[in-house]
C-alpha cells in the first residue's frame, strides 16, 4: 500500500549545492508525479538566499523506500544532504493546489 510522506532533509553544514543544483533540478520532472507530488528548497531566510535543505511530498511503500529514492539524488551522492537526520512522516493531505513546473505534464496529476 502506498503512503504519502512529508520529507524534510537539511543540507550538511557548509555544503555548497550550487555546483550540482542544475543537475538536481533537471532530474525533478522525470520523478513527477511518481514518486514526487511536491518538492522544493527550504531556506534559512525569508529572502530565500540561504539554502537550508529540501522538502518533499513523496508516495512510497515505506520509509526505507523514501530513503532509497533520496540516495539516488545528486545532493545525496555529493554529500549535500544530511541523510542521517532526514525527517520522514506519513501525511494526510486535506487540499492540494497545482503549481506548474517547466518540463512536467500537469495532466499526470491524478491523485
Amino acid at each position: 500500500m502506498s503512503i504519502e510522506y512529508n520529507v524534510i532533509i537539511y543540507d550538511n553544514p557548509h555544503a555548497d549545492r550550487s555546483k550540482v543544483r542544475a543537475e538536481h533540478v533537471a532530474n525533478i520532472p522525470s520523478n513527477v508525479p511518481s514518486p514526487i507530488l511536491s518538492a522544493g528548497a527550504i531556506y534559512h531566510d525569508d529572502a530565500k538566499t540561504q539554502f537550508a535543505g529540501s522538502a518533499f511530498h513523496l508516495v512510497a511503500n515505506s520509509r526505507e523506500e523514501v530513503l532509497e529514492f533520496l540516495k539516488k539524488d545528486v545532493y545525496y551522492r555529493e554529500g549535500i544532504w544530511d541523510i542521517d537526520n532526514v525527517i520522514i512522516n506519513p501525511i494526510g493531505v486535506a487540499v492540494r493546489l497545482p503549481k506548474k513546473m517547466e518540463g512536467v505534464d500537469a495532466s499526470l496529476y491524478k491523485i
